[in-house]
């Protein structure tokens, strides 16, 4: 429509004198009617900066390399989606192409400016697909793809050594520990136990409460349950120290009953300490319990403050290790069994034989264990290490109370650590196997697993390293397989590291507190595979590397980057094999062979052709005098790369002027010698199964798709009413379809040749006379053919030019057709672009740098079909 005010009321005078005086040569520019410029529709001073070109379309030139397990007997399919098809059931691609190990797949494309990534599927020669997706360059360029990883490539070594060794390589800190290695050659009880001396070696007579410095006491089997010995003893001098044996029962069950003298005692075979109440072996002490000696206290606690050898047992109600740093070391056949609680603070604790509680508790404590700790219902390791060689088992829960992180369990190859719930504070080392129902580390601690994590409800952490390890629930001996934790789930920023084939199985992944990262590392290729992925926040989510993400569910999340290969749940060819054997088998596929020509490529992005018909001069800016898109592009692509039959379907949408308007296309990527058959028809309701040919006298191909664009779309023969301009008007009507199908030589057109950069769809505002070419209007940038008018280049508000190549931009660097790369809805008549959409202006004034996806957000004044 035409801009009404005071410019163009005197544009018509002007006009009318020039045409009542114009005779001759039309193409002499002196005797061109003049038309002299508008109000810019903007606004005065609103200008596009310069170089901005109106495009909403960035070209990308694409160098994709497969690896290739067949040794280049095959080829691989390679193709390039705007949305991601594993989530986009209907996703077509916009290019597709072959390739294998010896050579690469090299293509152009346009894609819109909005698109951030690009999805490149992979399908090998046994039809097994994997999806990769890139981030598109801000102004396009080149993008080089390897569909594969491309760090060091580090086997695994298996689990031979300790996780706790591995963890070290890996950068944790080592927990301080005395001595990680088999200790159990330094308390050899034969060596350790001296013999019970005879009077004539030494013996000294008991005086009551008292030994001399250096005497030897025997408790003897005189003394029995019946008859105990019950004295208490000390030794008289104050650094003096006295031996005791007890061969009988020794009771301790009488009030105040504290052993705090320097006595070295030993619970030989068949002898006991015995007591009801509270007892008390005090630092100063040391006690060893040979094999079949026993330590009885039932009813009260048992203190132990001083070092001890254990190869016989001590059975408690409590047991409270909790004077100094005391060494404990239990023998191949001792025990320390407490029927309510443990309690060891600032000791170390060395299990060859068997160590349980009800409630056992390691405060500030090391523990090395090489047998057993079982029968525990819950166990406490706040700022202790455990070092497992053995089996841990629980039945409650095993859980730090100080949430520092300052604790840790090193579960080394072939130890268990088997039981109900582990929660918080804690970290763990494992290339054993660790066996849980639920698993909390939701605030602090590290976990590093080359082995396996087997957890049946939930698995909850925040950093974590996989090396050749697996995360999954119980093996299923109906489905034959590894079953997935029903939920993992983090609340806290998470850093996941994985490497040499390991593997992270569930039903439900969860992850907040954004920016997670997810990484897959050297060795070979690990896995996430998950049915159902919730991200309960809009940070980042990136996984990323040396990883194949497998998925059930099409959630497409903005806030997750995935760059390693993803593919559909159980799809993927890759086998994952830890420590407990083979965990995902991997899709063997079928037999191989290479894909079937010609490939179809249906590019199904709907561009919209929006035109102002004012041209040269400026008109209200609805951009709807001329709406047309293209609905979808096909064609099928020989072997050799090149395209045999192209199809476009589009589709005339709306005419929103009073004088007679037309549409065409013009083809700039190929010849029309190239073309071996054109089949062009148009449906406009009143023009039904009008054949199409190319144009003459043009050097590119030209297709006229109509003259009159209001009898095209359906209006009555010089009937000019607006048509799909007016909300709820009765002229409205749906669109006039056309389809051009073109055949073309083998060889002689490349994909990249038909690219909506080089399909000019374009208005005709006037159509040509004997006198003077048709006035066209094309989008920003483009040339008009041969057979469009050039002689008002530089009139009105135009500023084109050909020698500098400079088309259909105004003095303001404004456009009067562009193409959105979307199903756009355009403004209602009369109703300015920049009002009805709000970020318009920004995406213009900033040269398309900012709200690229302006034409998503409008105030509803637009036309709904």
């Amino acid at each position: 429509m035409r801009l009404i005010n005071r410019l163009s009321v005197m544009a018509t005078v002007v006009s009318t004198i020039f045409l009542a005086s114009c005779a001759g040569d039309v193409y002499d520019p002196s005797k061109e009617p003049q038309a002299p410029p508008a109000e810019n529709p903007f606004g005065e001073g609103f200008a596009a900066p310069d170089g901005f070109g109106w495009t909403m379309i960035t070209p990308v030139k694409l160098n994709i390399e497969v690896k290739d397990d067949f040794n280049g007997q095959y080829k691989y399919l390679i193709e390039v989606f705007t949305t991601n098809p594993l989530h986009d059931k209907n996703a077509t691609p916009i290019a597709a192409g072959v390739t294998n190990g010896n050579t690469s797949y090299i293509t152009e494309i346009n894609v819109p400016t909005a698109i951030e990534k690009l999805y490149i599927r992979q399908t090998d020669p046994k039809q097994r697909k994997e999806v990769y997706a890139r981030t598109v360059p801000e102004n396009g360029g080149s993008m080089n793809f390897k569909l594969y990883y491309t760090g060091v490539d580090t086997r695994a070594t298996g689990n031979t050594g300790s996780a706790f060794e591995a963890a070290k390589r890996a950068g944790f800190i080592e927990p301080s520990h005395k001595d990680s290695e088999d200790i159990k050659p330094l308390y050899d009880e034969t060596k350790i136990i001296p013999e019970v001396p005879a009077v004539s070696d030494g013996y000294v007579q008991y005086n009551p409460g008292a030994l001399n410095a250096g005497a030897k006491f025997i408790i003897g089997t005189e003394y029995t349950d019946d008859v105990p010995f019950k004295d208490n003893i000390r030794v008289h001098e104050s650094s003096g120290r006295a031996t005791v044996f007890v061969q009988g029962v020794w009771d301790l069950s009488a009030s105040g009953k504290k052993l705090t003298s320097r006595l070295d005692i030993y619970v030989m075979n068949g002898g006991k300490i015995i007591g009801s109440k509270d007892i008390t072996i005090d630092a100063q002490n040391t006690l060893t319990i040979q094999s079949g000696g026993s330590v009885e206290s039932q009813g009260g606690i048992f203190y132990l403050g001083c070092p001890a050898k254990i190869y016989g047992s001590i059975n408690a109600t409590n047991v409270k290790v909790n004077i100094g740093t005391p060494e404990i070391y239990i023998g191949e056949n001792g025990s320390i069994k407490a029927t309510e609680t443990g309690y060891f603070n600032s000791a170390q604790v060395f299990n060859y034989g068997v160590l349980s509680a009800g409630k056992l508790e390691f405060i500030k404590t090391t523990v090395l264990n090489k047998s057993y700790i079982e029968n525990c219902e819950d166990i406490l390791i706040n700022g202790s290490q455990i070092f497992n060689y053995g089996d841990v088992k629980f039945n409650g829960t095993l859980a730090t109370n100080n949430n520092t992180g300052t604790a840790s369990f090193i579960n080394h190859y072939q130890a268990t650590l088997a039981g109900s719930t582990w929660n918080n504070g804690a970290s763990v080392y494992n290339d054993g196997l660790v066996q849980l129902t639920d698993f909390y580390n939701t605030a602090v601690g590290e976990i590093y697993n080359s082995c396996a994590f087997i957890i049946r409800n939930e698995f909850t952490f925040v950093n974590l390293i996989l090396d050749n390890g697996s995360i999954t629930s119980d093996w299923s001996q109906t489905a034959n397989e590894w079953l997935p934790v029903p939920t993992i789930t983090c609340n806290q920023k998470v850093d996941v590291k994985m490497r040499n084939s390991s593997i992270i199985k569930a039903d439900n992944f969860i992850l907040g507190n954004a920016p997670n990262n997810i990484v897959g590392e050297q060795g070979e290729i690990s896995m996430i595979k998950i049915r159902q992925l919730t991200l309960k926040n809009n940070g980042k989510t990136s996984i990323s590397g040396n990883l194949v993400f497998e998925r059930e569910d099409t959630n497409e999340y903005r806030q997750l980057d995935v760059t390693c290969a993803t593919t559909g749940y159980d799809e993927s060819k890759h086998s994952i094999e830890s420590c407990s054997g083979i965990i995902n088998g991997g899709n063997e596929g079928g037999d191989p062979s290479d894909p079937e020509f010609p490939i179809i490529v249906e590019d199904a992005t709907n561009y919209t052709f929006a035109f102002e018909d004012n041209w040269p001069t400026y008109g209200d800016f609805d951009l709807n005098d001329i709406v047309a898109t293209i609905d979808k592009v096909t064609f099928a692509q020989h072997e050799d790369g090149s395209v045999g039959t192209y199809t476009l379907n589009g589709t005339l949408q709306a005419v929103g002027a009073n004088k007679k308007l037309g549409l065409g296309i013009q083809f700039l990527g190929f010849a029309a010698s190239n073309v071996v058959e054109l089949k062009g028809i148009v449906e406009g309701v009143t023009s039904n199964s009008t054949p199409l040919g190319f144009e003459a006298n043009q050097s590119n191909p030209v297709i006229i798709i109509c003259n009159d664009a209001h009898r095209f779309i359906g209006n009555s023969e010089n009937d000019r009413s607006y048509v799909n301009t007016l909300a709820n008007n009765s002229n409205n009507k749906n669109g006039a379809k056309f389809e051009i199908s073109i055949e073309f030589r083998k060889g002689a057109v490349q994909p990249k040749d038909l690219n909506i950069n080089q399909l000019d769809v374009f208005a005709i505002s006037k159509e040509a006379d004997t006198k003077t070419k048709r006035i066209e209007i094309h989008v920003a940038g483009h040339a008009p053919t041969d057979l469009g008018n050039t002689k008002l280049f530089g009139q009105g508000n135009d500023q084109s030019s050909v020698e500098e190549q400079r088309y259909y931009l105004s003095s303001e660097n404004l456009a009067w057709g562009i193409v959105i790369p979307t199903d756009f809805a355009w403004p209602l008549e009369y109703k300015n672009i920049k009002d009805v959409y709000t970020d318009f202006v920004s995406w213009v004034t900033t040269g398309g740098k900012e709200n690229k996806d302006w034409y998503n957000n409008h105030n509803g004044q637009v036309f709904k079909k």
